[in-house]
């Protein structure tokens, strides 16, 4: 029986009610927030202990945390989870180890996908399945290169600072994301007010609901985040002045992505771990197929398919690709034009470029963001209708303006128009 019908009519339900949430919205919060206590109980009581007590420890504990979500659907969890250490332990660094556990990972999750999904965002057992299935498959990899964790120091590790500053700014996020969508939810987009906009007010509004709804997951992130800091499983080394590093989980830099002026500051600093899991376990070992583009375009479509089966996704990461080619074309030409790039590092052209490039990430982000947040295709095309399709005629359009656009910044040409 699913949590949402199992509980629909507790006190959780009317309190989530009371406070414009869903019920499983409130249970995964709640969820994200015990981590704290129970990682303090960890830290006290069990930390440097046997190792068999502090596993039943947290195997108890998330099983009860995914209980509390989903019901006894926490068992898709646990089956993947047995399923693929009994492929470790009977084929555990074979090539066919790695092909037993990728397909029944990725097999499983779509299959979960298939079976939960709607038109909406739903907070079922797929959603922590989809973070489970890379996991799960890293792992295999791992196993197959041989590769050992590095041990944290001895002694209970001085993380705690670090813990409640993090988790402190995913409430901040956390706070100024139910603030704007009691302002700008999905729903406004699809209005007959927003229709009839003007096209300057649609773009900057579309911009502030991206931003908006990337705080969502920004919020998530670092309170959850804080609760693995913590427990101490984060250290990542120290720093070149000798403090510890405890950002081995980070998944967002929030100054590359606050002062972001072009889409791979947003990339290189948004989901940075499901990012570096694709580039070391797709990207990287799709360097046979002998073009960067082939496998960087492989790389998003198993991100699509590894997102679900909505269309929205798909969009998504074709808008991800054409973007990210747009950008470095523009910056191979500025590269190759010393005369341009001089003229434009002169001081009073700085902040020009600067709110020229603030603009364009801030309107066309949320241009890329409209199919992955609505999902189904009748709801993110009349966006695009209603915004004329702009950032297709920008960037999937690239490749037929782009020789003009060459010629134009070419150092030759230009010297050709100055003489």
């Amino acid at each position: 029986m699913a949590a949402e019908t199992m509980f629909h009519d507790s006190y959780l339900g009317q309190l989530a009610n009371y406070l414009g949430a869903t019920e499983p919205a409130l249970r995964l919060l709640l969820s994200i927030l015990i981590g704290y206590p129970l990682a303090l109980v960890h830290r006290y009581t069990l930390y440097g202990k046997g190792s068999t007590l502090q596993h039943i420890f947290f195997i108890v504990s998330g099983l009860s945390i995914g209980y509390f979500n989903y019901g006894t659907e926490v068992l898709h969890s646990t089956a993947s989870v047995l399923v693929v250490y009994a492929i470790l332990v009977l084929a555990g660094g074979t090539a066919a180890s790695v092909l037993l556990v990728f397909t029944f990972s990725m097999g499983y999750l779509l299959m979960g996908y298939y079976m939960t999904g709607t038109e909406t965002y739903d907070i079922k057992w797929s959603m922590p399945q989809c973070v489970l299935t890379l996991r799960l498959i890293g792992l295999a990899f791992d196993v197959y290169d041989g590769r050992k964790p590095i041990l944290n120091e001895s002694g209970l590790p001085s993380c705690l600072y670090a813990a409640l500053k993090r988790g402190s700014l995913g409430f901040v996020y956390l706070g100024i994301y139910q603030l704007g969508t009691s302002f700008l939810p999905d729903s406004y987009l699809l209005s007959q007010t927003y229709d009839i906009l003007p096209f300057w007010k649609k773009c900057i509004f579309l911009g502030l609901w991206g931003k908006i709804t990337l705080y969502k997951y920004i919020s998530c992130w670092l309170i959850s985040e804080g609760v693995c800091i913590s427990t101490g499983l984060t250290y990542n080394g120290k720093s070149k002045e000798g403090e510890a590093l405890w950002d081995g989980c980070a998944n967002v830099k929030l100054r590359v992505f606050e002062g972001a002026s072009k889409f791979g500051h947003y990339i290189t600093s948004f989901n940075i771990n499901t990012n570096h899991w694709v580039a070391q376990y797709i990207y990287k070992r799709l360097k046979f197929l002998g073009n960067r583009y082939l496998s960087q375009a492989s790389a998003l479509l198993f991100l699509a398919i590894w997102h679900g089966l909505h269309s929205g996704y798909y969009m998504c990461f074709f808008m991800e690709f054409v973007v990210i080619k747009l950008e470095k074309d523009v910056e191979n030409m500025l590269l190759k034009n010393e005369n341009l790039r001089t003229f434009l590092e002169q001081s009073w052209m700085v902040p020009v470029i600067w709110i020229i490039l603030k603009l364009y990430t801030w309107v066309f982000m949320g241009y890329c963001l409209v199919p992955f947040a609505l999902l189904s295709f009748p709801r993110w095309w009349q966006v695009y209708k209603s915004v004329y399709f702009i950032g297709h005629i920008v960037f999937a359009l690239w490749p037929f303006y782009y020789p003009a656009v060459k010629l134009l910044l070419s150092s030759k040409s230009l010297k050709r128009h100055s003489e």
